[in-house]
């Protein structure tokens, strides 16, 4: 699920960007920024994305179990679980001018292109909807999140993707649907 919607944003993003910067060839990658041996691994002149967290929307949480009616019976099934991932977009430029403009793109992109749905766009497949949000952290948090991925500063801008809604419908239990009330369990009263 998560792949899908970073691949569809992925392409949509190339897309754009192919347009406004007039190039034929894709700008934006999907990737780690840093390769397992240490190296940058987002190629020159290009944009890398990556996910650097994934967190649960508790604030909308379901923690009961939905019962759906499939035919006669009754199925109970987990909640969806909705998460919220948070992307980054980095610029690797030999030119800081112009690794500046690959990320001023990206923000008019997700300025104009906050909302994606299936309805719209079709690619999404079940991915429902895609909400997603500039997300500002401070020097100090920048500081900890390059650190922690392992590479000097990049030109960059940080996304939150909203409610992802995970949902595998695992069956936890089958029950027939009531059909029939015997009135003499009552005892007779009615």
């Amino acid at each position: 699920m998560i792949d899908k919607a970073l691949s569809f944003l992925q392409k949509e993003l190339n897309e754009y960007l192919k347009l406004k910067m007039g190039s034929t060839t894709d700008l934006v990658t999907l990737t780690n920024i840093i390769a397992q041996n240490g190296n940058l691994d987002i190629d020159a002149g290009t944009l890398g994305m990556m996910v650097v967290n994934i967190e649960e929307e508790k604030q909308f949480r379901s923690v009961s179990p939905q019962t759906i009616q499939v035919g006669a019976n009754y199925t109970l099934v987990n909640p969806e679980l909705k998460i919220n991932v948070y992307m980054m977009i980095a610029a690797n430029h030999t030119s800081h001018s112009e690794a500046l403009k690959l990320v001023s793109n990206t923000i008019l992109f997700f300025q104009g292109r906050n909302t994606f749905s299936n309805v719209e766009y079709p690619a999404l497949d079940d991915v429902e909807q895609l909400m997603i949000d500039l997300y500002t952290i401070n020097f100090e948090q920048q500081n900890q999140l390059w650190a922690s991925i392992g590479a000097k500063y990049l030109p960059s801008v940080l996304y939150r993707i909203r409610m992802l809604i995970m949902n595998d419908n695992l069956v936890r239990d089958t029950a027939p649907a009531v059909t029939t009330f015997d009135r003499s369990f009552a005892g007779g009263r009615e």
